[in-house]
């Protein structure tokens, strides 16, 4: 299974690039160059990601649930 999300990259003050992931605005962040940019909000996301898990809610399942871990790869392309 794929998800696909976008990074959009755009000139910011001082010729810096501003990165932002489209479907989730709250992840945003800026480079000195795109490369940067890119780097940045991959770290962005993955911070982001993690906040969701790391929350200290617990977790109603029944008892005939079933887990198993997920890996998620974040990557630019």
């Amino acid at each position: 299974m794929r998800i696909s999300l976008t990074a959009v990259y755009e000139p910011a003050e001082g010729r810096w690039m501003q990165a932002r992931i489209e479907e989730l605005p709250a992840i945003i962040t800026a480079g000195a160059t795109l490369e940067d940019a890119r780097e940045f909000v991959l770290d962005a996301l993955r911070e982001y990601l993690l906040s969701l898990v790391e929350r200290d809610e617990p977790a109603i399942s029944p008892r005939s649930s079933r887990r198993e871990p997920l890996e998620i790869v974040l990557g630019a392309y």
